[in-house]
């Protein structure tokens, strides 16, 4: 009976923490359920996302973390091109444009997080955790892509063992090319070793961010942190410091049977020069999270001490350190208690001016409601769904009483209905680059199956039509360059003609 119960109690306890491990894995697992065979007459059915997804995660640790830049959508573009040509053998197609827009915003999954719900048995209540792969930001009037630490960490995680330091490992790969003397195999070695420090640099910013939001779930995020990407920084310098004594015994043991072999030699201490000082300045940077991590904690304890006991809470604790000296914090209280009691005789006058029960006004308590965090990006997210489809019902009551319209006219109509500070909202802006990434739009196809987050904007205003004023119609769009409409500050926009068929 105590086997069992040590395994009931290690199910309900532990659950939550191993489906909070598995949810970098979960994205992947819902990339791979695409499937492109009725894409484009199935022209790109052979495609597999899987492997998409994990080529693309790869050209994003090569320019993010290695060459340390953000990556424009050209350039992804571009690579996702030579992709699909190389490895499935699909020639060059007018669609391919509109099929690699397709799989990238797949790949960030339309600017949102990916969310998943698992059970909690303890709570007895579903949790719904949210994870990215892709994150962007906008800098120097461009949108630039990167890779988050968890989409570095699924994709290490598909080669290498988290029972060791990830550095650690390298560090014994490393030593293993020097005594071999392939030295330009050990540079190889150093860049992974580089990439595992940005990794751990970048969840270090994360947590920060964090407690700035959420103190108490910044301190979690901070102790596993730290039990699984701090712990080994000790057994990394030593091998640190022992791989640069090998690589210092080998320049001097360079002799004349190989000319470039002291220059490939040196080559690769300056590289480990560097990923050590980039490992010391990791340490630094942590120590001074710890530290800032503290002072925050202590303020925020200050200002939030708890107005009861969660006995639950302590009990738990105990059965999970398996350790009853903790109930001494259930068991204290009750040695200290103060037997001999005292009664002021001014309170006689209180007690007889107390109101009887029958003429206390009672207080209706309505039960609270309660409420799930919000986090910033859904409140944007929800400010941007209920812009498109305010900017969608125009453009279609504007489509349902004209054959034939343009930009500029449309464009006229939002500045009167919405005043002139249109040119100044950039959701009016985003609405128009998502509207023209298609040249025609079939209003009965999108209202059953929209494919873009445009189209399930649009989707969602044609629902509600109950009077079927827009069925069957299609909408063409004919791109005018050589007509410009002017805006303020000296900007314009291309003209595009909208022509509508069907009833």
């Amino acid at each position: 009976m105590t086997e069992e119960h040590i395994m009931i109690h290690e199910i309900l306890s532990e659950h939550r923490d191993r489906m909070e491990n598995l949810r970098k894995y979960y994205p992947f697992f819902k990339l791979q359920e695409l499937s492109f065979g009725g894409f484009k007459d199935g022209h790109y059915g052979s495609v597999d996302m899987g492997y998409v997804t994990m080529a693309v995660l790869r050209f994003f640790i090569e320019e993010n973390n290695f060459k340390d830049t953000d990556v424009s959508y050209e350039r992804c573009a571009k690579f996702i091109a030579g992709l699909l040509r190389r490895d499935f053998d699909l020639e060059e197609s007018p669609d391919d444009k509109e099929f690699i827009q397709y799989l990238f915003d797949k790949l960030c999954n339309e600017g949102k997080p990916f969310y998943y719900s698992y059970y909690d048995p303890e709570k007895k209540e579903r949790h719904r955790g949210r994870v990215r792969l892709i994150e962007s930001r906008y800098e120097d009037g461009a949108i630039g892509y990167r890779i988050t630490s968890d989409g570095v960490e699924f994709y290490l995680d598909t080669k290498e063992t988290k029972d060791e330091s990830a550095i650690s490992v390298q560090q014994l790969l490393l030593e293993k090319m020097i005594r071999s003397r392939n030295y330009q195999g050990g540079v190889d070695v150093i860049r992974r070793i580089n990439n595992e420090v940005r990794r751990l640099m970048v969840r270090k910013d994360e947590i920060v961010a964090l407690l700035g939001r959420n103190i108490f779930e910044g301190v979690k995020e901070l102790e596993a942190f730290s039990k699984t990407g701090l712990k080994w920084f000790d057994e990394e310098q030593r091998l640190f410091d022992a791989n640069l004594e090998l690589i210092r015994k080998a320049l001097n043991a360079a002799g004349e049977e190989d000319a470039r072999m002291p220059g490939e030699i040196y080559l690769l201490s300056q590289e480990l020069k560097k990923s050590m000082e980039q490992h010391g300045q990791l340490l630094s940077a942590c120590t001074r999270l710890q530290i800032q991590a503290d002072e925050m904690l202590a303020a925020a304890k200050q200002s939030r001490f708890r107005q009861s006991m969660d006995f639950r809470d302590i009990l738990d604790r105990t059965i999970r350190k398996d350790d009853i000296r903790l109930l001494k914090t259930l068991v204290a209280p009750l040695f200290g208690l103060k037997i001999k009691k005292t009664f002021s005789m001014g309170r006689l006058d209180e007690l007889l001016r107390y109101p009887l029960e029958d003429n206390e006004k009672k207080e209706k308590v309505l039960p609270g409601i309660p409420r799930d965090y919000e986090y910033e990006d859904e409140k944007e997210e929800k400010r941007l769904q209920y812009n498109m489809e305010r900017l969608i019902s125009v453009f279609l009551e504007v489509l349902s009483g004209k054959r034939q319209f343009s930009l500029r006219e449309l464009h006229h109509l939002y500045a009167m209905r919405f005043t002139e500070n249109i040119e100044k909202n950039g959701d009016y802006f985003a609405f128009l680059a998502h509207l023209c990434q298609k040249e025609e739009y079939d209003l009965d196809k999108i209202k059953e199956h929209p494919d873009t987050f445009l189209e399930e904007r649009m989707a969602a205003v044609l629902r509600k039509d109950t009077k079927g004023d827009y069925e069957g119609m299609r909408v063409y769009l004919k791109f005018l360059p050589d007509d410009e409409i002017a805006l303020e500050g000296g900007n314009h926009m291309t003209n595009i003609r909208f022509e509508r068929r069907g009833m």
